[in-house]
This record gives structure tokens, C-alpha cells and sequence, in this order.
């Protein structure tokens, strides 16, 4: 972090109070104070920005009152205002219980710790570390340097170590007891890999924006189904009334059945009528005396008419036609006309 980020803070600057520990239940924990991650830098319209009693009176004077205080944050880099109320009986230590300390800001985030590979039954493994998932904020006493870390676990070999640390997968962060011992059976007093420096700092945590959710229309209830098929409406706005849709063709005339799946949008009064037709089904294996048998019930009226033809040469040719009766009439009365004459 840069200089920079301190425009973000009313007033200017990069001092406040370093929230170091959140108690459960207690006014910061229900205010949202985040450990290591929280400075306190104003309390109404004042400004923290000096190591004095300020903070310490306004507090006082306030008890069982709403504040609103000012608090940047550095692991999304951002100003939030919060409402917090000071108590002395909420059952736990101080009147926000949380521990803070007066600092800069800036840079902060660069003196973490981050937790590589860790060796099997080491004490890191049983002090319950996540490789690469887990970063070393803090402990008991300041660390300013990356030296600092490792002159505190040097100084605690084989006595309990408090450790802050933050997890960037869950977002919490924790107090883990380890006890460092550089003969528990591997490699350095606590049986981890430790990154520091830009490629092992905190990842930055953008704020969460809330987007609304755009809102629906209801879609009407389904009809109930016709042929198998389900019509619904897709606007709340009525059909014209000299219109009908239907799910399927309507009728033509009482013989023919529905064909679902179709949908018309012409208006029932101006459907067309269509004659009904009676088809001739001949099968492909009739004789061809069904077929005149058929050809004669279909026509009543009609006859055959047999012609004997003899041409010099060829062969005598029977041709068979099947005429009118009116007409074969016509025809038998001009052939005896003709014979009379001749």
C-alpha cells in the first residue's frame, strides 16, 4: 500500500487504532470490527489521528449511546462508517471489548507471513496451520520486520507461541497456539515453509456490492391440456376477440379429426368449407374385372361396348369401351339407319 490510500480517509493520513482482537459478543464484535484488518480513525466528527486520551473519553461519555465512528479497512482498502454502542455490562473486558493500538497504516499488509508446505506431525501440523491458505498477522508482541517473526520463535523454542493468523479462504482470523521445538524429528523449529515479501502478501478482497435482483412478471398459471398439448398465455393482455387461437386445426367437417401441434390464428367465421370426398381405393393386385365391377358401381349409367376391328394383314383387335346408355342408343339407331340404306 502506497500514501496514496490515505485520501480515502477524512481528513488525511494514516494513523489510527489498530483493532488487534475482537471479542465474542462483545459491542465491536456486533458493530463488524475486524481483527488486524480494522483502524478506528474517527469517532463523529473527530479525527484519531494522535495517541491520546480522545478516544479513551468519548467512550466514557457514551455509554449505553450510539457512535458512529469511521473505520478503514485494509484488506479492501476502503472507508465504511459503522454504529457502535459502548458498554460496561455486556459481560466481558473493556467498553467495545476489543484491544487496539495506536499506528500508521500504511503498510501494514506487508508484514504478513505466509505458510507454505508443512511437514507431516511437525508442530505447525499440529497447531492445526493450512499450507498456502494461512498467513502469520501478528502475535503477542509487535512485528515490524520479516526478522521479527522468526527472533520471536527462536525466543519461545519450546514454550507456547500465540499467533494471529488470517485465512484467505474461510476469512477469519484466529489465535493459534504452536510451540516451536527444532527436535520434533524434521526441519526448523516449526516444520513449515514461510514466504514474506509482495509475492506472499494478503490477496486484496474487493467489497461486496449488492445487486438487486431484477423483478418478473408472474407467468399465468397453465390451461388445462388439450390433445396432449398445454396452452399459455405469454402477456397479461387479452386476445382480440374476433380472433381464436387453438392448439390444433380446427374440424373441417364432422369426418376429420384434430391435428395437434398446429396453432391457427384465423378467426373461426372466415374458415373454409371444403366438400367432402369419398376417395377410390383400388389395390395394386385387383383383377381387371373388380376393377370394371367397380367402375360399373361407381357409374350406372355407363355400359361397355365391345368393337371387333379386322384390318387387312393384321391380326383381328377387339376393342372395348364402355359408353353412356343415351349414347350406345344414339349409336345403334344410326348403325341400323345405315344398314337400311345400304
Amino acid at each position: 500500500m502506497g500514501s496514496g490510500e490515505s485520501t480515502l480517509v477524512p481528513g488525511g493520513g494514516t494513523e489510527g487504532y489498530h483493532v488487534l482482537r475482537v471479542q465474542d459478543n462483545s459491542p465491536g464484535s456486533k458493530a463488524g470490527l475486524e481483527a488486524f484488518f480494522d483502524f478506528i480513525v474517527a469517532v463523529g466528527n473527530t479525527r484519531l489521528n494522535q495517541d491520546n486520551d480522545t478516544l479513551k473519553e468519548i467512550l466514557k461519555a457514551n455509554i449505553e449511546r450510539p457512535l458512529h465512528m469511521t473505520v478503514y479497512s485494509t484488506k479492501t482498502q476502503t472507508v465504511r462508517d459503522i454504529e457502535i454502542t459502548p458498554s460496561n455490562t455486556w459481560g466481558g473486558q473493556g467498553l467495545l471489548g476489543v484491544s487496539i493500538r495506536f499506528c500508521s497504516f500504511e503498510g501494514v499488509n506487508e508484514n504478513v507471513w505466509h505458510v507454505l508446505e508443512i511437514q507431516p506431525h511437525s508442530p505447525a501440523d499440529l497447531a492445526g496451520l493450512h499450507p498456502f491458505d494461512d498467513y502469520i498477522i501478528g502475535a503477542d508482541s509487535v512485528l515490524h520486520e520479516s526478522e521479527d517473526l522468526f527472533s520471536l520463535i527462536e525466543a519461545h523454542e519450546g514454550k507456547a507461541l500465540t499467533l494471529y493468523v488470517y485465512n484467505a479462504v474461510s476469512d477469519v482470523c484466529r489465535e493459534v497456539v504452536i510451540t516451536p521445538n527444532k527436535n520434533w524429528g524434521g526441519e526448523g523449529s516449526l516444520g513449515c515453509g514461510i514466504g514474506y515479501g509482495y509475492l506472499h502478501r494478503i490477496p486484496t478482497r474487493p467489497t461486496k456490492v449488492a445487486v438487486s435482483k431484477p423483478s418478473y412478471a408472474q407467468l399465468p398459471q397453465k390451461s388445462p391440456q388439450v390433445d396432449g398439448y398445454s396452452s399459455v398465455q405469454l402477456n397479461a393482455a387479452s386476445p382480440p376477440p374476433t380472433a381464436q387461437t387453438f392448439t390444433s386445426v380446427p374440424e373441417l367437417n364432422g369426418n376429420q379429426g384434430s391435428v395437434p401441434g398446429i396453432t391457427s390464428q384465423l378467426p373461426v367465421s372466415n374458415l373454409p368449407s371444403a366438400p367432402p370426398l369419398e376417395p377410390v381405393v383400388v389395390a395394386p393386385t385387383a383383377k381387371l374385372d373388380n376393377i370394371d365391377s367397380t367402375l360399373n358401381n361407381a357409374a350406372p349409367n355407363v355400359q361397355p361396348l365391345t368393337t371387333t376391328l379386322s384390318l387387312p394383314g393384321m391380326p383381328v383387335i377387339t376393342v372395348s369401351a364402355t359408353l353412356p346408355t343415351d349414347t350406345l342408343a344414339n349409336l345403334t339407331t344410326t348403325v341400323t339407319a345405315a344398314d337400311s340404306h345400304g
